[in-house]
C-alpha cells in the first residue's frame, strides 16, 4: 500500500484536539482535588471523601496515561511523515500504524476515565438525595 505523506498529517488535528480535551479534564480533576484539600485543611472533613479520593487518584493516573499515549501517537505520526519524506515507505507505514494504535489506546483509556468520572458524580448525587 502506498502511503502518501499527507495521510499521517491528518492525525495532527485529531491528536491535538484529543490532547486539549485530556488536559482540560486533568485540570478539572486537579481543581476538584485542590478543593477537597482546602476543605480538609480548614477542618471540613467529610466521612465519605475517601471513596471520592480513590476515584480521583485513579482518574489523575488515567489522565497521565491518556496524555502520554496521545503524545506518543503524535511522535509516531511525525516519525511516519519523516520516514515517508526520506522515502523509507515501509518504516513510515509501520510508524503510522503505531500512531493509530496510540490514538486507539488513548481513546480507550479516555472511555474508562469517563466512566470513573460518572461514578464519582453519581456518588455526589446519592449524597444529595440522602440529605433530602
Amino acid at each position: 500500500m502506498e502511503l502518501p505523506i499527507t495521510t499521517p498529517a491528518l492525525l495532527f488535528p485529531a491528536i491535538a484536539i484529543l490532547m486539549l480535551g485530556y488536559i482540560n479534564r486533568y485540570v478539572s480533576t486537579a481543581s476538584v482535588i485542590r478543593n477537597y484539600k482546602r476543605d480538609h485543611d480548614s477542618g471540613l472533613v467529610r466521612k465519605d471523601i475517601l471513596m471520592q479520593l480513590n476515584v480521583l487518584r485513579k482518574r489523575i493516573e488515567l489522565s497521565r496515561y491518556m496524555i502520554m499515549t496521545a503524545a506518543g501517537a503524535l511522535i509516531f505520526a511525525c516519525l511516519s511523515m519523516f520516514l515517508i519524506f526520506i522515502e523509507y515507505k515501509d518504516g513510515g507505514s509501520i510508524a503510522f500504524g503505531f500512531a493509530l494504535a496510540g490514538m486507539i489506546i488513548s481513546i480507550g483509556i479516555s472511555i474508562y476515565e469517563t466512566s470513573l468520572s460518572n461514578r464519582s458524580l453519581l456518588m455526589e448525587i446519592d449524597k444529595m438525595i440522602e440529605k433530602e
